[in-house]
């Protein structure tokens, strides 16, 4: 008996001893993550000092280059940017960034060529304007659900649930959005100046027929002012064709859109998500009324006499005291954003004339994949933390280096230094979290409160997160973008007899596969929406 005795309490020791090793093993390294190296505390705007999410010991992680691919301008002073951003990485994670600005004009042939020839890419800039979902389809991106739940754990804290659906194919998710506003509304943006001086009542101004008295009035009083600037020549209409829908009814567009033309849409507020086509008896109306409505102004002058051909920016002609409107997409801010833009030259106020929806290309509207081609895909997502949590990391690679390329004058605020080298590039939309970066001259210090209340209220799109797999009509679908580019000098104004031209390309957009396309966007809505909607 006492045998037995001493051997149990010899067993129960032994057992004791086993617990404790394996709370040792928990506390400390488990394939060199160290679950207590979370960080808990606020961002802090000092260098070395960011959120840390499943940091692994350094000294485990062999050195490692990630390379960032991003839609922004090479800027004299990047090689400075870099230096720096590697002095941080290389205490944290054993390794150093490579910054790839590549200009608007090439990103999207370059990018592609660098996915099609296998080239080594880690973070890239993605977005559904610049073919997200196709390139998912090819593989050019990792699926990142896992990366993110075991280094990502920062961006799943700040980042609004919504942004973690849109990015997603059959369930995956392929890409981490940037934090920003999560939607948008179709808006007039007037000077101020001009509005105060005429006292024109923008708040009533909601679609482009009602402008017609006010266009008359700025020619009359206003010369050499421009009063609705296109460029067709640019591919870009000026925001007519983007928003003959809007501005009319609840159509909004979904599925593909060929030549960045609305040609399949449904009413997000129907009980039943029913797809129509722009050959639908009722959006041939609103077309042909919006062409005619465009054709007349072009034909008083109210538009730019070149603008089927012009490549001209509108924010040339702002520059140049030449433009008082102009439509465009809206959020908290955006008055100041155009004012800043403009170099501080006038005031501008706006009318939102359409509801902000969260739809899924907006909410994909700004984002990072991590290429196939990545050696190294979790350090990828080490870095992309950090630049959705870390203020230091954020507004080095947005604003520069402080006493540099700018003047720290508060807290949360900066005034750039003119010609400083760096700090010119759009990359205040590309990169991590919007959130986190310093405010400008005339931003207001409730800024970011205003996005995240913006975003909170903004309606959810019925399809939210529905993904048009085109596999099946994509001859179609070439043949009607083709038709639409052939077409797209309507939206000028340009064109004389509109609604007959309109006829014209309607017939070849039929005999293109039209309703093909709308047939099989509509059974894969249908089957979207029994398996989401129950």
């Amino acid at each position: 008996m006492r045998q037995k005795k001493s051997f149990l309490i010899a067993l129960a020791i032994m057992l004791a001893a086993m617990l404790v090793l394996q709370a040792c093993a928990s506390d400390g390294k488990e394939g060199g993550t160290n679950k207590s190296n979370q960080a808990t505390t606020a961002p802090s705007t000092e260098p070395n000092a960011g959120t840390e999410t499943s940091k692994p010991d350094n000294a485990e992680l062999k050195p490692y280059q990630v390379s960032i691919v991003y839609f922004g301008t090479p800027e004299a002073d990047g090689a400075l940017v870099e230096e720096k951003l590697n002095e941080f990485f290389k205490e944290k994670i054993n390794a150093t960034v490579k910054l790839v600005p590549i200009a608007a004009s090439e990103y999207q042939n370059r990018t592609e060529l660098m996915m099609n020839t296998g080239e080594k890419m880690d973070l890239v800039f993605s977005a559904s304007w610049l073919n997200y979902f196709g390139n998912v389809t090819k593989g050019a991106f990792l699926e990142l659900d896992e990366l993110l739940d075991k280094h990502g754990q920062g961006i799943k804290e700040t980042l609004h649930p919504l942004y973690l659906e849109a990015p997603r194919m059959k369930g995956k998710l392929y890409a981490v959005p940037t934090n920003k506003e999560i939607t948008q509304g179709q808006s007039f943006t007037y000077r101020k100046d001009i509005v105060d001086k005429y006292d024109i009542p923008i708040e009533t101004i909601n679609t482009w027929g009602d402008l017609e008295p006010w266009y008359e009035k700025i020619s009359r009083e206003e010369k050499g002012m421009t009063n609705l600037f296109l460029a067709g020549g640019s591919g870009n209409s000026g925001g007519g064709i983007h928003m003959m829908y809007e501005t009319n009814s609840n159509y909004r567009p979904v599925g593909p859109t060929p030549g960045k033309t609305q040609m399949f849409l449904v009413d997000y507020t129907a009980p039943k998500m029913e797809v129509k086509s722009i050959l639908d008896p009722e959006l041939v109306d609103i077309d042909k009324k919006e062409f005619e409505l465009f054709r007349k102004y072009y034909e008083k002058g109210y538009i730019n006499s070149d603008a089927g051909t012009s490549k001209t920016s509108a924010a040339d002609l702002r520059r140049q005291g030449k433009l008082w409107m102009s439509s465009g997409v809206w959020k908290p801010g955006s008055d100041i954003e155009v004012k800043i833009a403009d170099n501080n030259l006038y005031d501008y106020v706006s009318h939102v004339v359409t509801e902000p929806i969260v739809t899924t290309d907006l909410a994909a509207g700004s984002m990072f994949s991590i290429s196939r081609t990545s050696e190294d895909p979790e350090r990828a997502m080490m870095v992309l933390n950090y630049l959705h949590t870390d203020p230091y990391v954020v507004n080095l690679i947005v604003h520069g280096i402080e006493g540099k390329h700018y003047k720290k004058v508060g807290d949360n605020r900066i005034e750039p230094i003119a010609d400083s080298g760096y700090g010119t590039s759009a990359l205040f939309w590309v990169i991590g979290s919007q959130m986190l970066n310093y405010l400008k001259p005339g931003q207001p210090d409730d800024l970011y409160i205003n996005w995240k209340k913006f975003n909170d209220e903004a309606v959810r799109f019925p399809l939210m997160g529905f993904v048009f797999d085109d596999s099946k009509v994509k001859n179609e679908i070439a043949e009607l973008t083709a038709v639409i580019s052939e077409y797209k000098i309507l939206a000028t104004g340009a064109v004389a007899n509109p609604s007959k031209v309109v006829d014209e390309r309607n017939e070849k957009l039929k005999t293109a596969g039209i309703e093909k396309v709308q047939a099989e966007l509509q059974a894969q809505i249908d089957a979207w929406w029994a398996d989401n909607k129950q």
